[in-house]
């Protein structure tokens, strides 16, 4: 009989009144200075806007957080939010985090039509063929929110178009 060992958690939610709170996002993202450095391949504000938006981020995303905590069955706290646009020809290697918690994306500025989305490795091998396991998010789309345990590697494909891909990131941190 199989059964599961261990389980993976990960979480999907959609924002609603987007046309709304992207408005805002944007409004926010555009005031913060991006930049690049030679071991990045993406403009980020990561370095530069000291949390400056954290507050307003947990304000918009209350209720989704709200039920995220509530489907995780933990109280975190956002601890961490910045923002990352891809150019064309920009991308994201391999990373986590941090060992534990959780971490989002928001998907911002996303065209499921030529936009590739977050790509996920699985923590082990498949004992079948011993190939990493990739996983993208089903149907990702703007407003989508996908959360993780923070220790999940991932990386970002080459953005191949002019369009821009913007994401927001976050850490939660379990309380």
């Amino acid at each position: 009989m199989k059964f599961p060992l261990f389980e993976y958690p990960a979480f999907r939610y959609e924002l609603d009144d987007w046309d709304f709170k992207k408005k805002s996002l944007l409004n926010r993202i555009n005031k913060q200075k991006f930049i690049r450095t030679d071991m990045q391949h993406f403009e980020t504000d990561r370095q530069t806007h000291k949390n400056s938006y954290l507050n307003f981020l947990v304000d918009l995303l209350r209720p989704t957080l709200e039920e995220f905590c509530k489907d995780a069955e933990v109280s975190c706290k956002m601890t961490d939010a910045w923002c990352v646009r891809y150019q064309k020809g920009d991308y994201q290697i391999i990373h986590n985090h941090r060992a534990w918690g959780f971490s989002g994306i928001l998907y911002v500025d996303y065209d499921p039509e030529v936009h590739t989305p977050t790509t996920f490795m699985a923590p082990w091998q498949d004992p079948r063929t011993d190939r990493t396991l990739l996983v993208h998010p089903p149907l990702v789309k703007e407003s989508m929110i996908f959360i993780t345990p923070s220790y999940t590697h991932h990386y970002v494909e080459p953005n191949n178009t002019d369009k821009i891909r913007t994401v927001i990131s976050f850490d939660l941190l379990p309380q």
